[in-house]
């Protein structure tokens, strides 16, 4: 990868968290903690990318999540690996049961056979944001049409009394 490219990267990065990070500063209802959790992906590109792995959360209160997932996988027959850094935007982070949708943003690698980085961007659907774990699923693209399943499972604290 060229220094051209990982600074662009860099700077995208950046942005993308300073944008989550300020929306997260005026709630202080909603809960934080942190989340982990599997999934499966699949980047429909030439080559298509498809692995499974885990990622790791941090949900800063309000309605972001700061996620990084850490995917070993196949591209084009041969072993790779695909890392992503995102943001999202839960549109009802205490929910407790039911679906609730959000947004997802931020970049993505994959080093194997040939290293490539990428902007992810998509829309997602969770089953209880504010409870215990549930599942997820995210529809978007990053490295070609992006599809990831999971679950998460989720430790968090409230600063107000938690909602029914």
């Amino acid at each position: 990868m060229t220094q051209a490219r990982r600074s662009s990267l860099g700077r995208l990065a950046g942005s993308v968290a300073l944008i989550f990070l300020g929306v997260a500063a005026g709630a202080a209802q909603e809960p934080r903690g942190l989340e982990a959790g599997v999934q499966g992906m699949v980047a429909l590109a030439d080559p298509v990318f498809a692995g499974g792995g885990a990622a790791a959360a941090l949900r800063t209160g309000g309605r972001s999540r700061v996620a990084l997932a850490m995917v070993p996988g196949n591209r084009d027959g041969r072993f790779a690996f695909r890392g992503e850094l995102t943001a999202h935007f839960l549109l009802d982070p205490g929910r407790r049961h039911g679906v609730s949708p959000y947004a997802v943003g931020g970049i993505a690698g994959v080093i194997g056979r040939s290293d490539n980085a990428f902007v992810v961007a998509g829309l997602g659907l969770e089953a209880a944001p504010g409870g215990r774990s549930g599942w997820w699923i995210e529809g978007g693209a990053g490295g070609g049409a992006r599809l990831a399943v999971g679950w998460r499972w989720r430790w968090l604290r409230w600063r107000s009394p938690r909602p029914p």
